[in-house]
Order: structure tokens, then C-alpha cells, then sequence
């Protein structure tokens, strides 16, 4: 028989309230069961938030590692193509088939006899040597500008059939870069004398021109070039003219005397003065030069339109007009002289043979490059008619 216990005012059995408890009992440990449940698939989804946050922040720190590790590399291989660092040195040789032969120029007899010299010194140097020349060909030529420097280099080169003609510009070597200017001007150089030990046979000719960029004696403001690229200069200079079949040429139209050079403020480093073997003044043309010039000019197979009494040397008005412009003060270069003849050709009416009406008529329209005044000119035109 069920035993009935009272609790408060009501009676309770004691088998309902043993199955509350195990009711409630249960519950609570389904409730705790749960409970816990719930807080390790809570731990476990923080857990895997967390590591998905930390993959997330990894894969972001790789990323911007990555992206400044790849911009530093652009950003240094853009510096080392731009200072030179990768860049390969070839000598690009000048094609002198278009150019004149020493045979063809009008030279006085004083570059005749030095363009003889020249030639004669570089096809004997071994025997110049052993009796006791001055060790490397290096030849300056100097002189006001346009009067043919250039034209001597390449004719003199032009008397070796196996030569090669590298020219220089050093002026355009310069670069914003450190250190790019020296390595321009070692790169070319160390080029030229690579190429001249694998070919002994041949003659290399490396010509430098306004060479006075880096022979100035003033180094500060008035000097075109840095030390840095002069002492460049100065070590690639010597290593060239060690070679045997390499033979420097450098112009300059600024004046070797130190005196005059002094008086004008634009002197020449006299230990590189004192690296050049053979010093050639290419100056104006004289009336003789002149005169055979123009007959050269004239005188060519492939000029037939030309009248007949421009090609007469000897016809009186060539004679005036050279003695016209031989004289000093008008520095008639050859430069200007073959502008003359150009713009006779240019002003000749099509169809027509060029006269001498031509010719004075572009003498008087170069009276500006000639410094000739307005009374000489007319003198002169007037000795004409």
C-alpha cells in the first residue's frame, strides 16, 4: 500500500514524487548534457574562426610581403638596367664607304705630310717601337670648327682596307645616374679593346670628338664632365693605346698653346696633351684649298648640270671669290664653303644648269656666317662685274 505524505495542506504520493525526481533528474543532466555540448561546438567553431582568421592574416602578411618583396625587385632591376649594371658593351662601327680618301681632299701640304706620318707610324709601329718611338698611337687633331677634322680622321683610316671606325661621343655618355657615365665610357672602351685582341689583323680606330670634355684643366663649373667620368676617361685612354692595332684620334676645336688657351680661360689638361703621340692642326682653308675644292666639286662625273665656266678653275671670278674667302677674318670653313655651293644648287632653277649668278647670289646670302659687312660685300661684288 502506497504510503501518503503530506506536504503542507495537500497529500502527495511517494511514487509521483520519486518519478519527478527522476524526471527532473534526468532533465537536468539532459539539460547539462546539452549545456556542454553546446560550449564544446562553441569552442570548436571559435577555434576554427580563429584559425581561418589567423590563415586570412597570414595569406594578407605574405601578400604585402610578397608585393613589396616583388616591387623592390622591379624597383632594383629598373636601377640596374637604367645604371648599367646588366648592359653589354658592343662596338658599333662606323661604315666609312661613303666617305672621302685623302686623295680626294683638298689638304695643304702640311696635313699631307702629317696624314703621311700618321699612316706610316701605324702601319710600322712594331719596327717604331724597337727603335725607340713613343710606345701608343694617339693622334689629336685641333683647329676652329668645320674645318674638315672629322673628314681628316676618316680619310686617314680610309689607307687600311681591314680598318674599323669606332667614334665616340662622350658628351651623350653622360647619365643622371651614379656611376652609369664612367661605366658608358669604360663599357665602350673595354669593348673596342676586347674586339682588337680577337681580330690582330685589323686596325681599330676609336676617334673621340670634342675630346676637350674631358681634357679641360678647370674641373669645376666650366668643365662639361664630372671627375669621376675624366679619371674613367684618363684609365680607358691608357688601355686603349697599350693595344698594338688600336689607334686613338681625338678633335677638339679649342687651341693647344697654353698661353692662348689661358687667355681665352679654356686651357687643356696638359698631362693628357702629353698622352698624344702626333698633334694635327686642321685649320682654314687657304686660297689653294679653296680653289681645288671647288674644282674637286665641280669637276665630278656626277654633277652634269653645272655650267661650263664654274668648271674653270682658272676663270678670273674663282680666283676673286677665293681670295675673298680665304681671308681670315671671314673663317670660311670647308663646312661653310659646301653650304655656299649647296645653296647655289638649291637656288637654281629646275631644269637649268648652275652659273656663277648662283654662286654669288648664295655668298650673299651666307654674308652672316661670313662676318662681312654690308661695305666688304659690296666691294666685293663690285670687283665682279
Amino acid at each position: 500500500m502506497n504510503e501518503v505524505n503530506s506536504i503542507s495542506n495537500y497529500p502527495v504520493s511517494t511514487n509521483k514524487i520519486q518519478k519527478n525526481n527522476l524526471v527532473s533528474f534526468r532533465a537536468e543532466t539532459n539539460v547539462v548534457k546539452q549545456s556542454q555540448n553546446e560550449q564544446v561546438d562553441t569552442f570548436i567553431k571559435e577555434q576554427e574562426k580563429a584559425r581561418k582568421n589567423a590563415k586570412r592574416q597570414q595569406n594578407f602578411s605574405n601578400f604585402v610581403l610578397g608585393t613589396i618583396a616583388l616591387s623592390s625587385l622591379a624597383t632594383l632591376g629598373f636601377f640596374a638596367h637604367q645604371s648599367g649594371w646588366f648592359k653589354r658593351f658592343k662596338p658599333e662601327f662606323m661604315d666609312l664607304s661613303a666617305e672621302k680618301k685623302l686623295g680626294d681632299m683638298a689638304l695643304p701640304v702640311s696635313q699631307r705630310k702629317a696624314a703621311n706620318r700618321i699612316t706610316t707610324r701605324v702601319k710600322n709601329y712594331a719596327e717604331m717601337i724597337k727603335k725607340g718611338g713613343k710606345k701608343g698611337s694617339a693622334i689629336l687633331f685641333y683647329g676652329p670648327p668645320g674645318t674638315g677634322k672629322n673628314t681628316f680622321a676618316y680619310g686617314i683610316a680610309k689607307e687600311f682596307p681591314n680598318a674599323k671606325f669606332l667614334e665616340m661621343d662622350i658628351s651623350k655618355m653622360n647619365s643622371k645616374w651614379h656611376g652609369e657615365s664612367e661605366q658608358n665610357v669604360l663599357g665602350t672602351m673595354k669593348a673596342a679593346i676586347k674586339y682588337a685582341r680577337k681580330h690582330k689583323n685589323e686596325k681599330v680606330f676609336v676617334f673621340i670628338d670634342e675630346i676637350d670634355s674631358v681634357m679641360m684643366q678647370d674641373h669645376g663649373n666650366g668643365a662639361k664632365l664630372s671627375n669621376d667620368i675624366l679619371n674613367a676617361f684618363k684609365k680607358g685612354f691608357n688601355r686603349l693605346t697599350n693595344e698594338e692595332n688600336i689607334i686613338v684620334m681625338g678633335a677638339t676645336n679649342l687651341k693647344i698653346n697654353p698661353e692662348l688657351a689661358m687667355a681665352e680661360g679654356k686651357a687643356l689638361d696638359t698631362a693628357m696633351l702629353d698622352r698624344f703621340a702626333q698633334k694635327v692642326l686642321v685649320d682654314l682653308p687657304t686660297k689653294e684649298q679653296i680653289l681645288e675644292s671647288v674644282n674637286k666639286f665641280y669637276n665630278n662625273p656626277n654633277r652634269d648640270m653645272i655650267d661650263s665656266s664654274l668648271k674653270n678653275i682658272k676663270d678670273s671670278r674663282w680666283n676673286k671669290i677665293a681670295n675673298f674667302l680665304s681671308d681670315k677674318k671671314h673663317a670660311t670653313s670647308f663646312r661653310k664653303l659646301n653650304d655656299i655651293l649647296g645653296s647655289a644648287a638649291e637656288s637654281t632653277e629646275v631644269g637649268k644648269n648652275v652659273t656663277f649668278e648662283e654662286i654669288i647670289n648664295a655668298i650673299k646670302d651666307n654674308q652672316h656666317n661670313l662676318n662681312v659687312t654690308d661695305i666688304e660685300m659690296k666691294a666685293f661684288l663690285d670687283s665682279l662685274k
